[in-house]
């Protein structure tokens, strides 16, 4: 890990948080679901072992939602401002940070693009990392390619 955490907190500052370990990957993510609950035409996931969030201050809520399989999403949400910071599926080691709350995004590149079949009509879908038209099924080039790029 860098010297200094990476830091990152919700819209309204109630909660903030420190990333105490290195990513596992960096992707973005096109799909509807996505889309939906970001408001945005994608989202950026930045996979974290699973206790490499530090609260500093505030308390997230804890919200469900039940997947296709029956297994659970639990996702931590601000409850003043609603801002979605990270997820957690059942039987997963690691986390899904949502890239967005972090205080600087600047060095973040992410190394693959997922649901390209979903992506807005005029999204630039970059060639320069990997892509993949829907969930991939094996990610270990994803991996590969995260651990690359860090050197």
């Amino acid at each position: 890990m860098a010297e200094e955490p990476i830091m990152g907190g919700c819209n309204c500052g109630a909660v903030r948080y420190a990333v105490t370990d290195e990513p596992v990957c960096v992707f973005i993510c096109h799909c509807h679901l996505c889309q939906k609950r970001t408001g945005s035409p994608f989202s950026m996931t930045m996979i974290l072992p699973g206790d490499a969030v530090e609260l500093i201050s505030g308390e997230p809520e804890m919200t469900e939602r039940e997947l296709p399989d029956g297994r659970r999403n639990v996702t931590a949400v601000c409850g003043a401002c609603h801002s979605r910071l990270w997820t957690r599926r059942d039987g997963w080691p690691n986390l899904n940070l949502r890239a967005g709350t972090l205080d600087n995004t600047n060095d973040i590149r992410p190394v693959a693009q997922i649901w390209t079949s979903s992506a807005q009509p005029w999204a630039v879908i970059a060639d320069n990392i990997l892509s993949y038209e829907e969930q991939p099924t094996d990610i270990a080039p994803l991996l590969a390619a995260w651990k690359a790029r860090r050197g």
